[in-house]
């Protein structure tokens, strides 16, 4: 038997026993087959083909230990904002960057971030959180996020499914592949095209971005632009720590309530303006004033309690920026990741039309019609001048119509979660294409709404995470291309714990479905 053939068999073997399953075969645990009256809404992003495919697998299985589930696909910037709005049950999702930090828990899970769409609350929870954010001591600090994901874990108020691999189609002679784990797009400026490139390099996003004014873009493709066209005070190295990207110096005072940044010398904005101290002011103070998502970072509490992290940023230099903190937080560094710097006096209008940064491409124009960004090259890059000189992003929804223009040669570059997983190995036989596989550790996940009934009881959700085999669906239906995760955390986190782990048990969840009261309707 083939490889498609024991995945299509596999998908088949999953419907045939949840047909069982609605006939009302209650199985060892004697629940019967229907045990909600309503069935759990799952909504899910209409554009992506494998999510549909996999959240198929998850219906069928939750039918199978009594659990009715209906799937609900949604436009995707529909249901960001659905999620934010808490106009859900349960969805799918994926952490994009933002699950390589342990700070990120706090964003997540505490009661009222602006992040914890499932609206989980947990005092408990809050105290470690709150400690963890404001300690400096890495060894109390690890103790504490390990208590943190026990709870996390104990009352699933997100499922983790599996770390997504980073799987890459390019035209054969595209060469310098190299993803970094945390897929961070600047690699880019390292491919180069054998024989060269007579029009524009063509890479491809699988949603639109939200917005062009980086300050505002929370989504992955609004990241992925900025990841291209900005440079950051700060960014991520491998080992998901903390180093200088457009600073060349980090000095934290003894106290921890004062940073300095010396700027690194000879950058340049793509309007040729010199980056100074005066730009780093100026981006940091216009996203303080604003009301975007990326601003809350800076805050500690909502409404009237809300009180800004930084007290002050001062310029003493042109190469010297000193930022003041009302308190000790770890979570400053973390936040400046996703600020790009722009040029002081540039606003946030213009940076929706006609983006400025110092990254290694610069913006030439956007056809919101056709869905392309076009960027050149910026040749004065203080990293090193990209080998591609022009570069086109292209937004397609279509997964059948992304695979077409690989083939046909549309389409240099795709590293997108769209496709099927056996589409790759498809794509992997055609001579002018290849397929590259690269470590990743961005998460998918279910979110649970744990103010909607039924999943506003921790054993419902608990049962939830038995009754889904992980393990069979990342080996069959995703052949490989991810693996199992615990936790939102990667586990090359010093954070990580994996917490309590729900291995594939359909017995387990009707024993705990029986014990919650849910013993079947009919």
């Amino acid at each position: 038997m083939c490889r498609r053939q024991a995945r299509i068999f596999f998908v088949a073997l999953l419907c045939a026993a949840a047909l069982a399953a609605g006939c009302g075969s209650g199985g060892p645990a004697g629940g019967k087959a229907t045990r909600f009256a309503q069935p759990i809404v799952l909504k899910v992003n209409a554009a992506s083909a494998p999510t549909r495919q996999y959240a198929g697998i998850i219906q069928d299985q939750l039918k199978q230990v009594g659990i009715p589930c209906e799937i609900e696909t949604v436009e995707f910037n529909t249901l960001l904002d659905q999620q934010r709005k808490g106009q859900f049950q349960l969805t799918t999702g994926r952490w994009v960057g933002g699950n390589q930090d342990p700070i990120y828990l706090h964003d997540l899970f505490r009661t009222g971030a602006y992040q914890n769409r499932g609206r989980y609350s947990n005092p408990e929870l809050d105290r470690l959180l709150d400690e963890a954010i404001g300690t400096f001591d890495r060894v109390r600090a690890k103790e504490l996020y390990t208590s943190a994901q026990e709870i996390i874990s104990r009352d699933v108020p997100q499922l983790p499914l599996w770390y997504v691999d980073q799987m890459v189609v390019a035209r054969r002679n595209v060469q310098n592949l190299n993803v970094p784990v945390d897929g961070d797009w600047r690699y880019l400026r390292d491919v180069t095209v054998e024989g060269g490139k007579a029009g524009p390099f063509v890479v491809v996003l699988e949603s639109n971005p939200e917005t062009l004014d980086q300050l505002r873009g929370t989504d992955a493709s609004s990241e992925r632009l900025r990841q291209l066209i900005f440079n950051s005070l700060v960014r991520k190295n491998e080992n998901f720590d903390y180093v200088g990207d457009l600073a060349s110096e980090i000095q934290p005072s003894a106290d921890g309530l004062t940073y300095t940044f010396r700027l690194r010398e000879g950058v340049r904005f793509h309007n040729g303006k010199s980056f100074t101290s005066a730009d780093a002011k100026y981006t940091l103070e216009t996203l303080l004033a604003s009301d975007s998502r990326k601003a809350n970072d800076f805050f500690e509490g909502a409404g009237a309690e809300r009180k800004p992290l930084v007290r002050a940023i001062e310029t003493p230099d042109p190469q010297t920026l000193v930022v003041r903190l009302a308190k000790q937080s770890n979570k400053f560094l973390s936040s400046l990741v996703p600020v790009g710097m722009m040029p002081q006096g540039y606003t946030t209008d213009q940076q929706k039309k006609a983006p400025v940064g110092t990254g290694p491409f610069k913006f030439v124009r956007h056809d919101e019609s056709q869905q392309v960004v076009d960027l050149a090259a910026n040749d004065a890059y203080w990293g090193g001048a990209p080998a591609v000189k022009q570069l086109r992003v292209r937004t397609i929804l279509d997964a059948n119509t992304l695979q077409a223009e690989l083939r046909s040669g549309g389409i240099d570059l795709a590293a997108v979660a769209n496709l099927q997983p056996d589409t790759y190995q498809a794509l992997a036989q055609d001579s002018n294409l290849q397929v590259k596989q690269f470590p990743g550790v961005n998460v998918v996940y279910l979110n649970f709404n744990v103010t909607a009934e039924p999943l506003s009881d921790p054993r419902v959700r608990q049962a939830i995470a038995y009754a889904i085999d992980r393990q069979a669906i990342v080996k069959e239906l995703l052949l490989g291309q991810a693996r199992v995760a615990n936790s939102i955390l990667p586990e090359q986190s010093w954070a990580y714990t994996p917490g309590q782990v729900y291995n594939f048990d359909p017995a387990r969840a009707k024993q705990i479905l029986d014990e919650a009261g849910h013993k079947g309707v009919q």
